[in-house]
């Protein structure tokens, strides 16, 4: 009974957000729900030549729209994450993330790195960036070894 109430208060708020807001907010659901297919089906070689241009960056510094946009995509991405049957994990994230800034037309960049764990194994993660600022993944980032970046810069939407 409580997982109800708390599902029905769940939707009611999304039902007060902007129209714009919960567009995103699909959009965002439904990039997860494609990159976790892609993920699992498409060799990572023919997924790697849709990130972007290998071993480039993005510029440190972006317009304040584009920062807002960032932001905005972020909060969907984030949260629409939450709630997929499927495991939406950094690298779907990132993937979903930068699929929707290139959509904008704003240019950004993806990190892939490694790090071992505590239990001395190879562990993975994956994170974007937009300007100076992190859209997903980059809280965790300390500690990792980027081997692998990809921007979006003069890419096509």
């Amino acid at each position: 009974m409580q997982t109800l109430s708390v599902l029905t208060r769940k939707i009611r708020t999304f039902a007060t957000l902007d129209g714009s807001i919960k567009l995103r907010f699909l959009e965002a659901y439904i990039y997860t729900g494609i990159y976790r297919i892609l993920i699992i089906f498409v060799p990572f070689n023919k997924l790697r030549k849709r990130m972007g241009n290998v071993k480039e960056e993005s510029p440190g510094e972006v317009d304040i729209n584009s920062y807002r946009i960032a932001r905005d995509i972020r909060w969907a991405v984030i949260n629409s994450s939450r709630y997929t049957p499927w495991e939406s994990k950094c690298l779907v994230k990132a993937l979903t993330a930068q699929r929707m800034m290139r959509g904008k037309g704003i240019s950004t960049t993806m990190y892939l790195g490694v790090k071992k764990n505590e239990k001395n194994e190879m562990v993975a993660h994956a994170w974007i960036r937009c300007g100076s600022y992190f859209i997903t993944g980059g809280e965790n980032r300390s500690g990792y070894a980027v081997v692998a970046k990809f921007s979006t810069l003069g890419c096509k939407r």
